[in-house]
């Protein structure tokens, strides 16, 4: 397989799972005695503890890694670089060895680059220590900006399908997705470091009669992806009137599966549930409920009157986890208000769409469970009876090539993926099938992102969030609460967020715990993704920048230097920060637009470091944000203070903020 051009099966996967062809910057190749991992990144940075893998395909020993990419200069620069970390490093710029370091790394820093505009080749090397853990980012500074981490944007972006590897690991994320362990049980297991995934568990269904409708039902078990394109479930009957007749049956037996309590009208207002659906951005992961296929693999609501009854889908949107503990759809902490207007204008809407007339036949209910039994759907969905006896180990499929499996390669096959599949989930088979018990945080952190649609609401890097180009689509449902929309509804940007958020606070905002909330004003909120790995999710992003997790520093601050700071950011006597920002219960004096976080969240949330790049030049990390910058090239700002020297101003400002 030549891997020096670009690869069209692993082109159209990646069209699959939502990456873009052009997302990653860097080309990483670790290396480990004979084993190798060539493979995409964002960053020259990483973290690896101790007695863990660098990799998912790698074990957890010493290793190497080099990362090769292009730099862009904008324009004619003056650059220092220099490492942090530990173990051994060497970086090339345009075929010249410009810095070489071991030990303790950041002793040291390379001799000024010019550089002039354009793309220069870069090569970098990292030798991890023999033990203990491993830490390495790559900086740089210019005399525009002080030392810091470089970007993802600092380098030219190359396409995915270069890295030998990436079609493994398309087939990791195909294999953890689509559940095969499921079916395919293991008799040894994954261990404590295997793919979370692997233990994810489908809807439950029990008690479907209480919350489905069964003509929906039959047609769901008929084609599923007809209703949800990104659906893992796959049709398990013929296009043919005896699979009509089976999925009819099917239909029958799981809504006999009830308590026999009659349903539950719910009666809200649908105009503010309309207005419930555009406060909360629903139109970044969601059609509208009249929109049968909607863009960007968003998932249809076309269907829901067919799909719910009221009360099931108002018990849904309340929790959607109770009977599918890791759905997709996050939990929004919404009131019993929200949920009951929302169901209503859902369930309005979607009734009065236009859809295809589909007839099926009557419905059998003792075949439909002799149907549940053969085809094995007890399986994955726990409230039905299966025959594992009947399914083959992991450990037995393993032994034939995974594109020309049963259920991937036969006319009875009806998974819901593309035909290049195959060469993933063989690829993973044939060449890294260990990787599957040897998972790692930042890999994981990746794979969430992709999952979980967080660019749905989020930009990150030079991606832009769904959220800018489809909002406005629904504006007109919130109209007739006559409130016109001046307030920036922007949502924070994901490209920095593991290097400025503690560990611990950023697992409490991706369960969606985290109090009180940092952005009010915001119409939308950040749901919560309890069952999806929040803690590992957050120290991978961590150390996809190369940093170990972190919480908040519990020392008591220098009051001398607190007292400084809280005049530093006075509206009188200093910046004018609490023009913007309260403080506890001091609220701002005149916020433009939007006011800032409040301070007494400073030191619960962002790491010390990144307060002060943040400090420096606000636009180096939010292009578009309101944040003036104080300090000048040279260090200074206008205030006298502390002989205008922005470092120690900026110090004083964190010691005031710890103080609160």
């Amino acid at each position: 397989m030549n891997f020096s051009q670009p690869h069209p099966q692993l082109a159209a996967l990646c069209l699959l799972f939502g990456t873009s062809v052009s997302h990653a910057e860097l080309l990483a190749t670790y290396t480990q005695g004979e084993s190798t991992d060539s493979h995409l990144v964002r960053l020259p940075a990483l973290h690896v503890p101790a007695d863990t893998p660098a990799t998912p395909l790698l074990e957890a020993a010493p290793f190497t890694v080099t990362w090769t990419g292009k730099l862009v200069v904008e324009k004619r620069q003056r650059l220092y670089f220099s490492f942090a970390g530990n173990g051994s490093a060497s970086l090339s710029v345009a075929g010249e060895e410009v810095l070489s370091e071991e030990g303790e790394l950041g002793g040291e820093k390379s001799e000024r680059l010019r550089l002039n505009s354009g793309e220069h080749e870069i090569s970098l090397t990292y030798t991890a220590p023999e033990e203990g853990e491993s830490r390495f980012q790559l900086l740089w500074e210019e005399r525009a900006f002080p030392t810091e981490p470089i970007p993802p944007n600092a380098f030219a972006k190359i396409d995915p399908s270069l890295a030998k590897d990436a079609l493994a690991y398309q087939g990791r994320e195909i294999f953890g997705r689509q559940l095969c362990i499921k079916c395919h049980v293991s008799t040894q297991g994954f261990g404590p470091n295997g793919m979370p995934e692997l233990a994810h568990v489908p809807p439950i269904l029990g008690l479907t009669g209480d919350r489905l409708k069964q003509d929906w039902l039959a047609r769901w078990i008929a084609d599923p992806s007809f209703y949800r394109p990104d659906t893992n479930m796959p049709r398990l009957v013929e296009d043919n009137d005896e699979g009509r007749q089976q999925a009819a049956d099917l239909a029958a037996y799981l809504m006999s599966m009830k308590s026999g309590a009659e349903p539950v009208q719910v009666e809200g207002d649908s105009q503010d549930g309309g207005a419930v659906f555009h406060k909360l951005a629903c139109v970044t992961c969601h059609g509208l409920p009249t929109e049968g296929a909607p863009s960007d693999n968003r998932v249809p609501l076309i269907h829901l009157a067919e799909k719910f009854q009221p009360s099931a889908l108002r018990d849904f949107l309340l929790n959607p986890s109770q009977l599918s503990p890791h759905t997709r759809m996050p939990n929004f902490r919404l009131s019993e208000e929200e949920a009951t207007n929302l169901t209503s204008y859902l369930l309005e809407a979607s009734a009065k769409a236009e859809k295809p007339e589909l007839v099926f036949p009557e419905g059998d209910a003792s075949k439909g469970a002799g149907h549940s039994l053969s085809m094995q759907c007890g399986a994955c969905h726990a409230g039905l009876p299966y025959d594992p006896s009947k399914l083959p180990p992991f450990e037995a499929i393993v032994q034939k090539p995974w594109d020309q499996a049963a259920c991937y390669d036969s006319p009875g096959s009806h998974l819901n993926l593309p035909p290049q599949a195959g060469a993933a989930l063989e690829a993973l088979r044939s060449e890294h099938l260990e990787s599957l018990k040897n998972d790692t945080a930042a890999s994981l952190a990746e794979r969430q992102l992709r999952t979980l649609r967080c660019d749905a609401c989020h930009t990150r890097d030079e991606v832009p969030a769904l959220l800018g180009s489809l909002h406005s689509q629904t504006s007109a449902l919130a109209a007739h609460l006559h409130v016109e929309e001046k307030l920036d509804q922007s949502l924070p940007r994901l490209t920095h967020t593991g290097a400025m958020l503690h560990t611990d606070y950023l697992t409490n905002i991706l369960k969606g715990e985290a109090e009180p909330r940092p952005r009010p004003w915001l119409d939308a909120r950040m749901p919560g993704f309890a069952n999806h790995s929040p803690e590992s999710f957050a120290i991978g992003l961590a150390q996809q920048h190369g940093l170990a997790p972190s919480k908040p520093n519990e020392e008591e601050p220098n009051q001398e230097l607190a007292t400084l700071g809280e005049e530093i950011i006075g509206s009188d006597t200093g910046f004018g920060c609490t023009t913007c920002h309260g403080v506890g219960d001091q609220a701002p004096t005149a916020a433009f637009e939007v006011m800032g976080i409040n301070f007494d969240q400073t030191k619960h949330r962002l790491r010390e470091s990144f307060f002060f790049q943040w400090m420096h030049d606000p636009t180096r990390i939010t292009p578009d944000t309101k944040m003036p910058r104080y300090a000048d090239e040279s260090g200074k700002t206008p205030l006298p203070v502390l002989n205008n020297d922005s470092e120690k101003q900026f110090e004083a400002i964190w010691e005031f903020l710890k103080s609160q």
